[in-house]
């Protein structure tokens, strides 16, 4: 049977014609536009202080008379590309600045190779060449003012973390990394005995042999643990309880193994915490470590709501496929409103940490209490 060509019949396809792809358009149009603008974890707990209107002055770090004296040098590991102008921001005392450049063998400070080892590399050759003239307190960074493992409640900027850190503290634990976050690193990331790759920790395998080179020692630990990510603070005690030729030793073994820049890297981010304190783990409780080292003082019920935000968070950005973020799109993009919310919620939460940290009497209570 065939069917006659009515004006209705002849006018479906030109109207297909032009309105699927117009909606098309309109749909991929909507769908970049919510990718585009979804904000950093940063960005969204700066919006929140906004709205909340957090003035500088609120979330000033206090500082003890004794802070006032402890001399510090920041040791920033860089390419000469970088931009390290971030560090004017930062509200410490008696602030000695030592760029080295990892690229520039004409650098004021700089390796003794190029690009090798990573900021490992960069770290022990500091230790090297200023062993007699340290300060009271080193810290070492990367050049990136706001790297993924500064955790929100440091408001994921090395700005705030380092302005916020309490130096006597430093000075009396001897070492801290600045990141505070059990992920991926505690209670026992690393087991030297485990010879399996492992594409998570691709370093595990290597960590008996390379442990035992730069310790010259057969006694290497089972579990090797402590906060990721190569950023610390140590004191001159810390770094002399070894004699210079140990760093020597360290430098001689990142130039000479068949590791890549990348593996060495990432081998000495488990062995900082042996070198300064003769630990294997070094894993303090987080919300401890928040309230006594950067007077972040979150009390029972501010760490129960976090983390249950924490893990609605999670859940709410393992939805970033295309079908996901169309599905979001639909349904009247109800997902990036809640990570705002949740954004918030955090930001205040922060606010009223910091309010909390600044009375030495609440801290010593908070940090009393078991959980």
């Amino acid at each position: 049977m065939k069917l006659s060509k009515g004006p209705c019949n002849l006018w479906l396809p030109i109207y297909w014609k032009f309105t699927l792809p117009a909606i098309l358009i309109v749909t991929s149009f909507l769908l970049l536009r919510n990718l585009w603008s979804v904000q950093s974890p940063r960005a969204a707990i700066q919006d929140a202080h906004r709205t909340l209107n957090v003035t500088e002055a609120q979330t000033d770090p206090p500082l003890s008379q004794d802070d006032k004296n402890i001399t510090v040098n920041l040791v920033l590991a860089t390419l000469r590309r970088d931009d390290i102008s971030w560090i004017e921001n930062i509200k410490l005392p008696n602030l000695n600045i030592i760029r080295y450049v990892s690229d520039d063998m004409m650098a004021p400070y700089h390796p003794p190779l190029p690009k090798k080892g990573r900021e490992a590399m960069i770290y022990l050759t500091y230790m090297y060449d200023f062993y007699d003239e340290l300060p009271d307190v080193t810290i070492f960074t990367h050049a990136d003012e706001s790297p993924w493992h500064v955790e929100r409640s440091l408001n994921s900027s090395l700005v705030f973390a380092l302005s916020h850190l309490d130096l006597s503290q430093v000075l009396q634990r001897q070492y801290f990394n600045l990141r505070v976050s059990w992920e991926n690193a505690c209670p026992d990331w690393i087991n030297t005995t485990n010879s399996e790759y492992d594409d998570e920790k691709q370093e595990q395998s290597f960590m008996r042999e390379a442990f035992a080179e730069n310790f010259a020692t057969d006694d290497v630990p089972e579990i090797l643990a402590g906060p990721c990510c190569s950023q610390f603070a140590v004191t001159r005690d810390a770094i002399r309880r070894h004699p210079r030729t140990q760093y020597q030793r360290n430098l001689a073994w990142l130039m000479q193994t068949d590791l890549s820049d990348f593996l060495s890297g990432r081998v000495w981010e488990h062995m900082w915490q042996w070198l300064f304190m003769g630990q294997a783990v070094d894993c303090p409780i987080e919300w401890k470590a928040y309230c006594r080292m950067y007077h972040i003082c979150y009390d029972l019920e501010s760490r129960k709501l976090l983390s249950k935000l924490e893990l609605e968070r999670k859940n709410l950005e393992k939805k970033t496929g295309v079908f996901d973020t169309i599905a979001d799109l639909l349904r009247g993009m109800k997902n990036k409103k809640r990570l705002r919310e949740i954004d918030a919620v955090m930001a205040v939460e922060l606010e009223s940490a910091l309010e909390r940290g600044k009375s030495e009497a609440v801290r010593m209570q908070l940090l009393s209490d078991s959980w």
